[in-house]
Protein backbone atom coordinates (compact mmCIF):
# COMPACT_ATOMS: atom_id res chain seq x y z
CA UNK A 1 0.00 0.00 0.00
CA UNK A 2 1.64 3.37 -1.03
CA UNK A 3 1.84 6.05 1.45
CA UNK A 4 -0.64 8.22 0.00
CA UNK A 5 -3.32 5.59 0.07
CA UNK A 6 -1.84 4.70 3.69
CA UNK A 7 -2.28 8.65 4.72
CA UNK A 8 -6.29 8.64 2.97
CA UNK A 9 -6.78 5.67 4.75
CA UNK A 10 -5.93 7.00 8.29
CA UNK A 11 -6.95 10.46 7.40
CA UNK A 12 -10.85 12.30 8.30
CA UNK A 13 -9.97 15.20 6.78
CA UNK A 14 -9.60 13.63 2.98
CA UNK A 15 -10.69 15.60 0.32
CA UNK A 16 -11.06 14.11 -3.28
CA UNK A 17 -9.09 16.17 -5.49
CA UNK A 18 -9.61 16.67 -9.48
CA UNK A 19 -6.99 15.40 -12.01
CA UNK A 20 -6.43 20.03 -12.76
CA UNK A 21 -6.03 20.54 -9.04
CA UNK A 22 -3.83 17.50 -8.84
CA UNK A 23 -2.10 18.66 -11.44
CA UNK A 24 -1.41 22.33 -10.74
CA UNK A 25 -0.19 21.36 -6.92
CA UNK A 26 2.26 19.30 -8.80
CA UNK A 27 3.70 22.03 -11.11
CA UNK A 28 4.03 24.15 -8.18
CA UNK A 29 6.30 21.34 -6.72
CA UNK A 30 3.94 18.90 -4.37
CA UNK A 31 5.05 15.31 -5.18
CA UNK A 32 1.92 13.91 -3.40
CA UNK A 33 0.22 15.15 -6.02
CA UNK A 34 1.96 13.41 -8.59
CA UNK A 35 1.33 10.66 -5.97
CA UNK A 36 -2.21 10.68 -6.26
CA UNK A 37 -2.31 11.18 -10.04
CA UNK A 38 0.01 7.90 -10.27
CA UNK A 39 -2.21 5.50 -7.89
CA UNK A 40 -5.39 6.88 -10.08
CA UNK A 41 -3.91 5.83 -13.39
CA UNK A 42 -1.56 3.85 -13.03
CA UNK A 43 -3.44 0.54 -13.87
CA UNK A 44 -5.30 1.78 -16.46
CA UNK A 45 -2.23 3.00 -18.82
CA UNK A 46 -0.18 -0.38 -17.99
CA UNK A 47 -3.51 -2.18 -19.19
CA UNK A 48 -3.46 0.26 -22.59
CA UNK A 49 0.30 -0.15 -23.22
CA UNK A 50 0.32 -4.14 -22.26
CA UNK A 51 -2.63 -4.22 -24.73
CA UNK A 52 -0.55 -2.61 -27.49
CA UNK A 53 2.98 -4.17 -27.03
CA UNK A 54 4.30 -7.56 -25.72
CA UNK A 55 4.39 -7.67 -22.08
CA UNK A 56 8.75 -8.33 -21.99
CA UNK A 57 8.37 -4.36 -22.92
CA UNK A 58 5.58 -3.20 -21.32
CA UNK A 59 7.04 -2.81 -17.96
CA UNK A 60 9.90 -0.92 -20.32
CA UNK A 61 7.61 2.25 -21.91
CA UNK A 62 5.55 2.16 -18.75
CA UNK A 63 8.51 3.40 -17.08
CA UNK A 64 9.46 6.00 -20.57
CA UNK A 65 5.57 7.13 -20.23
CA UNK A 66 6.13 8.11 -16.67
CA UNK A 67 9.50 9.60 -16.99
CA UNK A 68 8.01 11.42 -19.99
CA UNK A 69 5.56 12.40 -17.61
CA UNK A 70 7.35 13.44 -14.79
CA UNK A 71 9.74 15.68 -17.42
CA UNK A 72 6.71 17.22 -19.34
CA UNK A 73 4.80 18.36 -16.12
CA UNK A 74 4.67 21.91 -17.29
CA UNK A 75 3.47 21.59 -20.78
CA UNK A 76 0.14 20.74 -19.34
CA UNK A 77 -1.86 23.61 -20.03
CA UNK A 78 -4.74 22.36 -19.04
CA UNK A 79 -6.81 22.54 -22.72
CA UNK A 80 -7.72 19.23 -22.54
CA UNK A 81 -8.58 16.55 -19.71
CA UNK A 82 -5.16 15.54 -17.88
CA UNK A 83 -6.25 11.42 -18.74
CA UNK A 84 -6.41 12.70 -22.57
CA UNK A 85 -2.88 14.31 -22.30
CA UNK A 86 -1.61 11.12 -20.13
CA UNK A 87 -2.99 9.12 -22.96
CA UNK A 88 -1.18 11.11 -26.08
CA UNK A 89 2.40 10.62 -23.73
CA UNK A 90 1.40 7.14 -24.19
CA UNK A 91 -0.04 6.45 -27.56
CA UNK A 92 3.42 8.47 -29.10
CA UNK A 93 5.77 6.54 -26.82
CA UNK A 94 4.23 3.41 -28.15
CA UNK A 95 4.26 4.48 -31.80
CA UNK A 96 7.87 5.83 -31.39
CA UNK A 97 8.59 1.63 -30.21
CA UNK A 98 7.22 0.44 -33.19
CA UNK A 99 8.66 2.68 -35.33
CA UNK A 100 12.23 1.57 -33.43
CA UNK A 101 14.86 -0.92 -34.78
CA UNK A 102 13.70 -3.43 -31.71
CA UNK A 103 10.20 -3.76 -33.15
CA UNK A 104 9.22 -6.84 -34.78
CA UNK A 105 5.86 -8.20 -34.31
CA UNK A 106 3.41 -7.57 -31.60
CA UNK A 107 1.20 -9.72 -29.81
CA UNK A 108 -1.83 -8.71 -28.17
CA UNK A 109 -2.58 -9.54 -24.58
CA UNK A 110 -5.96 -10.13 -23.34
CA UNK A 111 -7.42 -10.68 -20.04
CA UNK A 112 -9.80 -12.82 -21.62
CA UNK A 113 -11.01 -16.52 -20.26
CA UNK A 114 -10.28 -19.02 -22.95
CA UNK A 115 -13.63 -20.26 -23.19
CA UNK A 116 -17.44 -19.06 -21.35
CA UNK A 117 -19.49 -21.87 -20.57
CA UNK A 118 -22.82 -20.50 -21.65
CA UNK A 119 -24.60 -23.46 -20.48
CA UNK A 120 -24.77 -22.01 -17.21
CA UNK A 121 -25.71 -18.25 -18.03
CA UNK A 122 -29.74 -17.54 -18.22
CA UNK A 123 -31.13 -17.95 -21.64
CA UNK A 124 -31.96 -15.65 -23.28
CA UNK A 125 -32.65 -14.21 -26.98
CA UNK A 126 -29.95 -14.09 -29.00
CA UNK A 127 -29.10 -13.07 -32.72
CA UNK A 128 -26.78 -15.05 -35.25
CA UNK A 129 -23.98 -12.49 -34.10
CA UNK A 130 -24.28 -12.94 -30.54
CA UNK A 131 -24.50 -16.49 -31.06
CA UNK A 132 -21.38 -16.34 -32.93
CA UNK A 133 -19.59 -14.15 -30.32
CA UNK A 134 -20.35 -16.82 -27.73
CA UNK A 135 -18.19 -19.73 -29.49
CA UNK A 136 -15.27 -17.70 -29.85
CA UNK A 137 -12.15 -18.54 -28.16
CA UNK A 138 -9.17 -16.26 -27.12
CA UNK A 139 -7.56 -17.72 -29.32
CA UNK A 140 -9.84 -16.82 -31.89
CA UNK A 141 -9.99 -13.28 -30.49
CA UNK A 142 -6.34 -12.56 -30.40
CA UNK A 143 -5.76 -14.02 -33.89
CA UNK A 144 -8.44 -11.90 -35.07
CA UNK A 145 -7.44 -8.74 -33.44
CA UNK A 146 -3.94 -9.22 -34.11
CA UNK A 147 -5.39 -9.25 -38.16
CA UNK A 148 -6.28 -5.57 -37.75
CA UNK A 149 -4.53 -2.99 -38.24
CA UNK A 150 -2.70 -1.65 -35.93
CA UNK A 151 -4.11 2.01 -35.36
CA UNK A 152 -7.81 -0.29 -34.86
CA UNK A 153 -6.32 -2.62 -32.94
CA UNK A 154 -5.43 1.10 -30.76
CA UNK A 155 -8.83 2.49 -31.12
CA UNK A 156 -10.51 -0.63 -29.88
CA UNK A 157 -8.52 -0.50 -26.62
CA UNK A 158 -8.64 2.80 -26.02
CA UNK A 159 -12.41 2.04 -26.19
CA UNK A 160 -12.31 -0.79 -24.37
CA UNK A 161 -9.57 -0.82 -21.34
CA UNK A 162 -8.75 2.21 -21.21
CA UNK A 163 -12.84 3.46 -20.51
CA UNK A 164 -12.03 7.00 -22.69
CA UNK A 165 -15.14 7.93 -24.04
CA UNK A 166 -15.20 8.87 -27.59
CA UNK A 167 -14.08 12.63 -27.54
CA UNK A 168 -11.17 11.53 -25.37
CA UNK A 169 -10.00 9.21 -28.07
CA UNK A 170 -10.89 11.71 -31.11
CA UNK A 171 -8.40 14.20 -29.12
CA UNK A 172 -5.61 11.26 -28.91
CA UNK A 173 -5.70 10.12 -32.03
CA UNK A 174 -5.93 13.28 -33.46
CA UNK A 175 -9.45 12.67 -35.15
CA UNK A 176 -13.16 13.11 -35.20
CA UNK A 177 -15.94 11.19 -33.60
CA UNK A 178 -17.41 9.92 -36.20
CA UNK A 179 -14.04 9.10 -37.89
CA UNK A 180 -13.55 7.03 -34.58
CA UNK A 181 -17.24 5.69 -34.68
CA UNK A 182 -16.49 4.52 -37.81
CA UNK A 183 -12.97 2.72 -37.16
CA UNK A 184 -15.55 1.07 -34.55
CA UNK A 185 -17.96 -0.12 -37.04
CA UNK A 186 -15.19 -1.33 -39.36
CA UNK A 187 -13.32 -3.42 -36.65
CA UNK A 188 -16.60 -5.11 -35.44
CA UNK A 189 -17.20 -6.01 -38.93
CA UNK A 190 -13.91 -7.45 -39.82
CA UNK A 191 -13.54 -9.08 -36.55
CA UNK A 192 -17.29 -10.80 -37.19
CA UNK A 193 -16.24 -11.61 -40.74
CA UNK A 194 -12.88 -13.70 -39.37
CA UNK A 195 -14.91 -15.25 -36.62
CA UNK A 196 -17.07 -16.45 -38.97
CA UNK A 197 -13.95 -18.13 -41.26
CA UNK A 198 -12.86 -19.46 -37.91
Amino acid sequence: MSLFNLMKLFSTSYVYKSDDDLMKQFQAGDTMAFEQLYERYKIPLYSYICSCVNSNVSDELFQEVMIKFLSKKESFRFESSFKTWLWTIAKNTIYDYWRSKDFSHEKLKTALTDEVNFEELPEVQMDSEQLLLNKVTKDQLTKCIEELPSTQREIIFLHTHSELTLQEIAQITNDTVGAIKSVLFRCKDKLIQCFKRG
